[in-house]
C-alpha cells in the first residue's frame, strides 16, 4: 500500500513521465553535479590558459624592460661620443689655426730663403767663372756647389801633388804603394764593385778585380811589405795577405800554391805564389785587392801607375789623404839628408 507521496508528471512530446520527489531531486542533483564538475574543467581550462598568457605578459614585459635598458645605455654612449667628438673637433679646430700660423710663418721663410738663395746664386757665378766652370741654371743649387767644391779642391790637390813629387818622393811612392800588375794576365773577367756572382749568381759586392791568366803564373808583390796571412780563406781559396807601408794591404786569391811564408818581408817584384782556381772559382785566375785603412780601393787604377800618370792617379783617389802621405814622406826624405 502506498504511502502519501508527491508526483511529479513531466509531458513531452516522448509522452509523460511521472517522478517522485525524491527521483527528481536526484536526478537535479546529477545534472548540477555533472554542471559543477563541468565548471570546474572549463575553469581549470581556463585558469591554465590565464597563467600561461600572464607568463607570456611576465616575459613580454621583461623584455621591454631590457630593450629599455638597453636604450638608457646606448643613448649614454651616443652621448659620451658626442661629448669626445665635440672635444676632437676642438682639437681639430686647434689644430688648424696651428697649422695656419705656421703655414704663415713657412711662406715668411721661404719668401727670405728664396732672397738668400738668390744671393747665393749670384755669388756662386762668380765662384764658378774663377774656377773655370761653366754656370749651369738647370742643375740644381746644391748640385753645383758640389760641382765648384770638387773643383776647387781638385785644383788645389793636383797643385800640392804635382809640386810636392819630387824623385825621391816618386820612387818611395813606387816602392811601398801597391801599383803595377802583379801578373801578365788576358783579361779582367770580372771588375770592382757590384756585380752578378758567376756561382751563387746573387747581386754582392766584389772588393777587387779578377785577372785571368794560365794556372801556375807567377803572382809578383806589387809593394815592399811583410806577409800577414798564408793559407785558405773561404771562397778566396789559397790566399796571401801583404801588409805594405802608410796603411795599404793587398790580397790575393785562388792560388795554386804558395812561395812564401807568414812573417816573411818581401819586395815589390818578388814571387810570393802562382795562380790557381781554389776556393769559389769558375777558371784559372787571380782575385787581386787593394786594401787602405780597412776600405777596399779599385785595383784598376793602379795597373797602369807609372812615373808620367801616378799624380792624375792620386788625384782621381779620394779615398787616401795623399796630402797628409806626402808631407810625411817629404819629412823622411830631409830627415834622412
Amino acid at each position: 500500500m502506498m504511502k502519501n507521496q508527491f508526483m511529479i508528471t513531466i509531458s513531452d512530446i516522448n509522452g509523460i513521465r511521472q517522478y517522485t520527489l525524491n527521483q527528481f531531486i536526484k536526478v537535479v542533483a546529477k545534472w548540477v553535479l555533472l554542471g559543477v564538475i563541468l565548471i570546474i574543467i572549463i575553469g581549470a581550462i581556463l585558469l591554465k590558459t590565464l597563467s600561461v598568457r600572464v607568463d607570456d605578459y611576465a616575459l613580454y614585459t621583461q623584455e621591454l624592460k631590457d630593450s629599455q635598458q638597453q636604450l638608457i645605455d646606448q643613448n649614454q654612449q651616443l652621448k659620451k661620443e658626442h661629448k669626445t667628438l665635440l672635444l676632437e673637433k676642438k682639437e681639430l679646430e686647434d689644430v688648424k689655426h696651428t697649422l695656419i700660423s705656421k703655414n704663415l710663418q713657412l711662406q715668411q721663410s721661404i719668401t727670405d730663403d728664396s732672397q738668400k738663395l738668390e744671393s747665393m746664386n749670384e755669388h756662386l757665378q762668380e765662384i764658378e767663372k774663377k774656377i773655370g766652370l761653366e754656370p749651369d741654371m738647370d742643375a740644381a743649387l746644391g748640385d753645383r756647389i758640389k760641382a765648384a767644391d770638387i773643383k776647387a779642391n781638385s785644383q788645389n790637390r793636383k797643385k800640392f801633388i804635382q809640386k810636392k813629387l819630387s824623385k825621391a818622393l816618386t820612387t818611395t811612392l813606387e816602392k811601398n804603394i801597391p801599383n803595377d800588375r802583379p801578373i801578365p794576365y788576358k783579361r779582367v773577367s770580372s771588375k770592382f764593385g757590384y756585380r752578378t756572382h758567376p756561382i751563387t749568381h746573387k747581386k754582392s759586392f766584389h772588393a777587387g778585380i779578377d785577372l785571368v791568366a794560365k794556372k801556375g803564373t807567377p803572382i809578383r808583390a806589387t809593394a815592399d811589405g811583410v806577409i800577414s796571412f798564408v793559407g785558405n780563406k773561404g771562397g778566396y781559396g789559397k790566399f796571401i795577405l801583404i801588409n805594405h807601408a802608410y796603411g795599404f794591404e793587398t790580397a790575393y786569391g785562388h792560388l795554386s800554391q804558395y812561395k812564401v811564408k807568414k812573417g816573411e818581408y818581401v819586395y815589390k817584384g818578388n814571387i810570393i805564389g802562382y795562380v790557381g782556381s781554389t776556393g769559389r772559382s769558375t777558371g784559372a785566375h787571380l782575385h787581386y785587392e787593394i786594401r787602405y785603412l780597412n776600405k777596399w780601393l779599385n785595383p784598376a787604377k793602379y795597373l797602369n801607375w807609372n812615373t808620367s800618370n801616378h799624380a792624375s792617379i792620386m788625384n782621381r783617389e779620394k779615398a787616401v789623404n795623399w796630402e797628409s802621405l806626402i808631407k810625411q814622406i817629404n819629412y823622411r826624405i830631409k830627415k834622412s839628408l
